[in-house]
C-alpha cells in the first residue's frame, strides 16, 4: 500500500501536460497491441453459407473431428478458419458430406390442417414416406445415398378405364469400391415393396448412379465388365493408394443366341444293345447234324436335352493392370489379388497382365527469386504495417514524449531535494528555490508543512505566487488538458 501511495503521489505532482502525454502513450500503446493481435490473430468464418439441420451438422463435426481438422460449434453451422474454409468445402464435397435433408414423415406432415384438402394430404403423406425410405436405405452397407419416387395406385374412375398399379423408382449410390449384388438387389426391391402398400417387388425398378438397373447389368457385358473394373480399381486403391494403379478390363462375349440339342440313348440293364448266338451238334447214332442261332435285342432308353444360350455369354476376360513403380513394389502381391477377384480362367483363355512402370509426374513451376521473397514477404506485411504506423505516430509526438520524460525527471529529483529542505528555514528555501519553475517549487513544496509554504510563498513575487498556488491547487489533472495548455 505505501508503495501505491508513493505512486499516486509522484503521479499527482506531475503536471498535466506529463500526464497527458503519458496518457497519450499508453493509449495508443493498446491500441497498437489490439490492431497487431487483430491482424496477426487468423480469420474465422461460417464454413457454410447457410444453416444447416441437426443432422446434417452432426455428420459435419463428426468427419470434422475424423479429419482432425479445428472447427467451433455455433447456432446450426460451425466456424472455421477463413483459410481453410474452401480447401474443407472441397474435401467435405468429395467425402459427400453433409447429405441433403430429406423430411420424413413428421415433418412433411407437420403444416397439415384441418382445412387441407385430401389430395394435399396424399401427396405429403407420400413425400413423408419416400423420406422415411431414403433415410432407411442410407443405413444400408455400400449404399452412401438413395432417392426414391412412388407413383400410387390409380383406380379406374370409368368403366372404359384401367387401373394403374403401384410403382416405385429407387436410385442408389454406391460407395467407392462397393457394389450391389442380386441379393442385396432383391432385398431393396422387397424392402420398398414393404414399405408402400399395394407395391409389390416386381414394380420397384432399381438403379444405380450412372442410370443402369441392377438386373440388365448382371446381364449386359459392358455393364458387367465396368462393374467388375470398378471393383478392381477401389480395392487396389484402398490397399495401395489412390493413383498408384490402372485397371482395365477387356470381356469378349457371345453376340448370338445359340441352341444345344443333346440326344443321349441308354440301355436298359446291364449288357450291350444286341447279341447273336449260333451253334452246331453232329449226332453219331444216326449220322445227323444240328444247327441253331439266336439273336436278342434289348431295349434303349433315349433322352434329348434342348438348352438355349443367350446373347452375351462370356468368352474370354483380359485384365491389365499398370502399377507405379515409385510407390508399390509388390507385384506378385497385386497380381494373386487381380486373379482371384477377377476370377482369371486359364481354360477359357483368360489372360491378366500385371506391368511396373513409373508413371508421369506433375512438375512443379520453377520459381525465380523474387517469387520466394514475394512468399516471405506478404505474410509480414501486417506487422510491417502496424510497424511503420507506431514509427510515424513516435516520430510525431517526439517532442511531447521528450518533454513528458523532462519532467518526471525533475519530479524525481525533485522530490528528495524537498524532503531535504524541509528542516531549513523560508529565506533559505526561497533561496533554494530561486531558479525553479513554477510547476516545479509547487512539486517540491506540496511535501513541506503548511505553515512552511505559507512563509515561502510570502517572499514571491505575486505574479509568480499566482503561478505556484495554481499548480499547488490542481491535485488532478485530466487525461487530455486543453489546448491552449498543452500548446
Amino acid at each position: 500500500m505505501d508503495a501505491v501511495a508513493q505512486w499516486l503521489r509522484r503521479w499527482n505532482a506531475l503536471s498535466g501536460r506529463a500526464r497527458a502525454a503519458i496518457g497519450a502513450a499508453l493509449v495508443l500503446a493498446a491500441l497498437a497491441s489490439t490492431v497487431i493481435g487483430i491482424v496477426t490473430h487468423p480469420a474465422r468464418d461460417a464454413l457454410f453459407s447457410s444453416p444447416l439441420y441437426p443432422a446434417q451438422l452432426a455428420e459435419v463435426e463428426e468427419q470434422l473431428a475424423a479429419w482432425n481438422e479445428p472447427f467451433t460449434p455455433s447456432d446450426r453451422n460451425v466456424v472455421v478458419a477463413t483459410g481453410r474454409r474452401s480447401a474443407l468445402l472441397l474435401r467435405l464435397a468429395l467425402a459427400g458430406v453433409p447429405h441433403d435433408h430429406i423430411p420424413d414423415s413428421s415433418e412433411a406432415l407437420a403444416g397439415i390442417g384441418v382445412l387441407t384438402p385430401q389430395s394435399v394430404v396424399e401427396e405429403q403423406a407420400r413425400v413423408g414416406l419416400a423420406g422415411d425410405i431414403e433415410r432407411a436405405l442410407r443405413g444400408m452397407r455400400g449404399i452412401r445415398d438413395a432417392r426414391v419416387i412412388i407413383a400410387p395406385e390409380r383406380r379406374a374412375a370409368f368403366a372404359d378405364e384401367s387401373a394403374t398399379p403401384a410403382t416405385a423408382s429407387v436410385r442408389v449410390r454406391t460407395l467407392n469400391g462397393m457394389q450391389i449384388d442380386a441379393k442385396e438387389a432383391r432385398g431393396i426391391r422387397r424392402f420398398v415393396a414393404a414399405s408402400v402398400p399395394g407395391l409389390s417387388a416386381q414394380r420397384v425398378t432399381l438403379l444405380d448412379d450412372g442410370g443402369n438397373a441392377f438386373e440388365s447389368a448382371n446381364e449386359s457385358g459392358v455393364a458387367a465388365g465396368a462393374r467388375l473394373q470398378q471393383m478392381l480399381q477401389g480395392a487396389l486403391d484402398r490397399a495401395f493408394g489412390a493413383g498408384s494403379t490402372i485397371v482395365r478390363v477387356v470381356e469378349e462375349r457371345d453376340p448370338a443366341t445359340r441352341s444345344v440339342s443333346t440326344l443321349t440313348r441308354t440301355p436298359f440293364g446291364a449288357g450291350a444293345l444286341r447279341e447273336s448266338s449260333a451253334s452246331e451238334r453232329y449226332r453219331t447214332g444216326k449220322m445227323g447234324y444240328d444247327r441253331s442261332s439266336a439273336k436278342r435285342t434289348r431295349g434303349v432308353a433315349q433322352r434329348r436335352v434342348r438348352e438355349s444360350v443367350p446373347a452375351g455369354a462370356l468368352r474370354r476376360r483380359d485384365v491389365a493392370v499398370l502399377v507405379d513403380a515409385r510407390r508399390v513394389a509388390d507385384i506378385a502381391a497385386i497380381r494373386a489379388l487381380v486373379r482371384a477377384a477377377a476370377g482369371i480362367d486359364a481354360r477359357r483363355g483368360d489372360r491378366l497382365v500385371v506391368e511396373a512402370l513409373p508413371f508421369a509426374q506433375q512438375r512443379d513451376a520453377a520459381h525465380d527469386g523474387w517469387w520466394l521473397a514475394y512468399g516471405a514477404i506478404v505474410p509480414l506485411l501486417p506487422t510491417l504495417v502496424v510497424a511503420i504506423v507506431g514509427l510515424v505516430v513516435l516520430r510525431a509526438m517526439r517532442a511531447p514524449l521528450r518533454w513528458a520524460l523532462r519532467a518526471m525527471m525533475r519530479a524525481v529529483r525533485a522530490r528528495p531535494r524537498a524532503d531535504a529542505l524541509g528542516g531549513y528555514a523560508p529565506n533559505a528555501l526561497r533561496g533554494a528555490l530561486r531558479d525553479e519553475p513554477p510547476h516545479t517549487a509547487a512539486a517540491m513544496m506540496s511535501a513541506l508543512p503548511a505553515s512552511t509554504v505559507a512563509a515561502v510563498l510570502e517572499l514571491y513575487p505575486p505574479e509568480e505566487r499566482a503561478a505556484i498556488l495554481r499548480n499547488m491547487a490542481r491535485t488532478r489533472s485530466p487525461l487530455v488538458p486543453s489546448a491552449e495548455e498543452f500548446f
